[in-house]
């Protein structure tokens, strides 16, 4: 996966793709979609459960929500929603059809570009579908109001890359130890890219007394060693329905609407749609740019 997001990263930086000036309307695209990276930094800690029901929450308050599947390794976003899209991310990168063709509209009533494992045709594209590819998805951002990306689980180059380049960082933990430890490891490389807004939520605790104890554990040590402090959003409890219903591929929102977790992403929800995005460009724009710097 490294191997393939560097082959990218020279294609782009060495091509002769004409670039849109830094303050130009595609260059920019629109500032008023906010987007926001759900990573974490292992598996299993519940990161694209919890990507669903945000996305669930921000449609239900009258949102425009694009949820992209990034997960390059192992895409399931459309497996846990019990559908068979017709296309995905890959054919969008392969040219078979265009990355609006992928749109599907969810259950959630948010829309969905459908991930898929490995995408080793990003290696071998020519410059001008790479071009083409680009203002492909720096206009989708025209389209919506929040853009979520789920990224795989891990700290790669291609999930780090991701993460970094969204307006915000919402990095999914669990208070197991191995969970603590990699959601340092994470933070530390996050912090190394240049990424200034990581908000973290505690999932899978009995209560709101161990979600803040796990979140300080975190906090303590970035502070001692990265010298800045986290901000918790979140804390989401362990949920018995929640399990029950990634079995059935039914939405958790949609069956047990007024369960703690379901309410507790709905508040998240309602906070984040209070912030008002201060970034100068689109999420697509930063991660386009990143390749070509090699970032």
């Amino acid at each position: 996966m490294n191997d393939q997001a560097q082959r990218l990263r020279d294609m782009v930086k060495n091509s002769n793709i004409r670039r849109q000036p830094a303050g130009s309307q595609n260059s920019a695209s629109n500032k008023n979609c906010r987007s926001l990276a759900v990573t974490s930094g292992k598996g299993g800690v519940g990161k694209t459960t919890f990507s669903l029901c945000l996305a669930t929450a921000l449609a239900a308050l009258r949102k425009k929500v694009l949820l992209l599947d990034a997960d390059l390794g192992l895409a399931n976003i459309h497996i846990l929603l019990g559908i068979a899209p017709q296309k995905n991310i890959s054919d969008a990168v392969s040219g078979e059809c265009s990355i609006n063709d992928t749109i599907i509209t969810a259950p959630g009533n948010f829309d969905l570009i459908p991930g898929a494992s490995g995408l080793e045709a990003l290696a071998n594209i020519d410059t001008g579908r790479l071009e083409r590819l680009r203002l492909d998805f720096m206009g989708l951002e025209q389209q919506y109001d929040y853009l979520l990306i789920d990224t795989g689980a891990g700290i790669g180059s291609v999930v780090t890359h991701f993460a970094s380049s969204a307006d915000v960082a919402l990095l999914v933990m669990t208070p197991d130890p191995t969970s603590l430890a990699d959601a340092y490891a994470m933070v530390k490389i996050l912090y190394e890219r240049g990424c200034t807004k990581i908000q973290v939520i505690v999932n899978m605790v009995s209560s709101d007394k161990e979600g803040a104890e796990t979140f300080d554990r975190l906090n303590t040590l970035v502070i001692k060693f990265l010298k800045r402090p986290l901000e918790l959003v979140s804390v989401l409890y362990s949920d018995r329905d929640l399990k029950r219903n990634v079995r059935t591929q039914k939405l958790l929102a949609k069956e047990c609407p007024n369960s703690k977790y379901v309410l507790k992403v709905g508040m998240l929800a309602r906070k984040l749609c209070g912030v008002v995005n201060a970034g100068s460009q689109s999420f697509f724009t930063r991660m386009w740019s990143g390749l070509s710097s090699g970032g």
